[in-house]
């Protein structure tokens, strides 16, 4: 059976018409008009000869073309290929050539970066800029402005790819996941059931992260049933307080570090907030005392989910009646879950012999669901053998279940340390460092050493002000965690560095721990920062 490929977004041109759809700046757009930009680009990639065989890559920060890229390969049957804004021109040329897309579209900031990045690449026939030019093609505006804007109608097989999702990588390298137009309708069918919050034409949504990853997941609900997306092109916490009141947004999309800005800065003498019924919240660990202020400031109106780019989202829930602070001990534990499975998922914990763990164990997330097992890798021979067993995907996550199957994250199962012989888990100590009033942000990594194998080591973003030093971290620790779990090195930091998901980017922060302290490789020990 074929699909009519971005049929949705047509239907909802015809459904919602003139009605206000997406906004940006300060600039609005129709349905209509939605439906009809992305037309045109779709037509002009089929006028290049682009078809379901050939792929283009996007680098875009959010704005309209970067919806119209989404939309409009998806309406040409093209594999859409999004490009990590934040990486090297390094990073980016060796994604391009794995990706080996034909055309390549980016952003007027990204032009220095993808001239750079293409170089060597054959298979590109063309770099089409957002106000600049590369070789002879002609810009993205010259691309689209002569191209049709009727409904291009191009049928794909439900197994055809509609997009390869590079992994965050935040322990390695990136890898392609391939997502058939099956596989991405089933998730938004996953999504939308899972959705307990009735949606309608007077809802809104602020997306801050890019459109191209789990922001994605929360544009088409929005957009199939009349709402508003409202796009920021980078997070402000001031300026979306702004968009809030202007626009009555209703609903938030959040990665942690946005919530922590965001309480920090909250100023509710000069903005009415009142229009927010629902704040969304993932991609990444949300510590405990953070979502307490949250809870604190806004109310139970919190939602978690869980999810990995190869399998159906939201893999679980925990809804807002669910974020409580008061009440038993067991309730309130909780605000440290991810939540309950979503209907059609199956989650099990299982241990380093593939064997299901009993509640409250340490082990493996698994999970089967509806094309959880159908995954498919670009390129990377092995990987799904690797990642599925016995039709359940294996997430490289840890964590436990509680007896009413309520899941809590320790961290990555290549995140986890050894010291002495223990295992010591990632958030177990972040949530601990938290404690600390004077710790704004925290991420752990094991750093080698001879004595225990491995060591714990935090960075740590100071509160504005604060002149916290190493030994109060470490001694903050002592009477919340084993004495093998609390941190033995302790790095100050700015920024913590992440990707663009949101996430930390642990494999970043031991290549600045190398940097910093002059160490050439992981092996070569070299330990410059005090010990305790």
């Amino acid at each position: 059976m074929t699909i009519t490929a971005g049929y949705e977004f047509t239907w909802a041109a015809r459904q919602f018409g003139e009605r206000e759809a997406v906004v940006f700046q300060g600039q609005r757009l129709s349905f209509v008009e939605v439906n009809r930009r992305a037309n045109r680009l779709a037509n002009a990639l089929i006028e290049l000869g682009l078809n379901s065989d050939h792929r283009i890559a996007v680098l875009l920060n959010n704005c309209f073309e970067s919806l119209d890229t989404v939309i409009g390969a998806e309406k040409a049957g093209v594999t859409y290929v999004a490009l990590n804004a934040r990486h090297t021109a390094a990073e980016q040329h060796k994604i391009l050539k794995d990706a080996d897309p034909t055309v390549v579209i980016g952003g007027l900031e990204f032009e220095g970066i993808l001239s750079e990045a293409v170089i060597g690449i054959d298979g590109i026939k063309a770099v089409y800029g957002l106000g600049w030019r590369h070789g002879d093609a002609e810009d993205y505006f010259g691309l689209v402005a002569g191209s049709s804007d009727e409904e291009p109608e191009v049928l794909v097989e439900p197994s055809d790819l509609m997009r390869i999702h590079y992994t965050s990588g935040t322990t390695g390298s990136p890898k392609g996941i391939t997502i058939s137009y099956q596989r991405y309708y089933d998730r938004q069918n996953n999504f939308f059931t899972a959705l307990e919050y009735g949606l309608d034409i007077g809802d809104s949504i602020i997306h801050v992260g890019p459109l191209t990853h789990a922001a994605g997941n929360y544009l088409i609900p929005y957009f199939i049933r009349g709402a508003r997306n409202i796009i920021m092109p980078s997070f402000n916490p001031l300026e979306m307080q702004a968009i809030i009141e202007r626009e009555r947004v209703t609903s938030l999309l959040l990665v942690p570090t946005m919530l922590i800005r965001l309480l920090d800065e909250l100023d509710r003498e000069r903005f009415d907030l009142s229009s927010i019924k629902h704040i969304n919240y993932g991609m990444a660990p949300m510590p405990v005392e953070v979502l307490r202020r949250g809870i604190e400031a806004f109310g139970p109106i919190f939602r978690e989910h869980y999810g990995l780019s190869e399998c159906p989202q939201p893999a679980t829930l925990l809804y807002p009646h669910e974020h409580v602070l008061e009440g038993s001990e067991e309730a309130v534990r909780r605000l440290a879950s991810c939540g309950r499975p979503t209907l059609n998922i199956n989650i099990e914990i299982r241990n380093a012999d593939g064997v299901a763990a009993p509640s409250g164990e340490v082990g493996e997330i698994c999970i089967e669901a509806k094309g959880a097992a159908n995954v498919g890798y670009w390129r990377s021979p092995g990987q799904y053998e690797e990642n599925v067993r016995q039709g359940w995907f294996h997430s490289g996550d840890l964590g436990w279940m509680d007896d009413e199957g309520y899941l809590f994250i320790v961290g990555r199962s290549k995140d986890m340390i050894i010291s002495g012989g223990f295992n010591v888990y990632s958030r177990e100590v972040e949530e601990a460092l938290f404690a600390q009033a004077d710790i704004k942000e925290t991420a752990v990594i094991g750093l080698p050493d001879a004595e225990w194998g491995e060591i714990v080591c935090a960075f740590v973003v100071r509160q504005p002000g604060s002149e916290l030093d190493a030994s109060t971290v470490i001694d903050h620790c002592r009477d919340l965690i084993a004495g093998y779990k609390k941190p033995r090195v302790v790095e100050f930091i700015e920024t913590l560095p992440r990707n663009n998901s949101g996430k930390v980017d642990k494999a970043e922060l031991q290549l600045i721990f190398r940097e910093r302290h002059g160490i050439k490789s992981p092996g070569s020990g070299g330990f410059v920062s005090a010990r305790y």
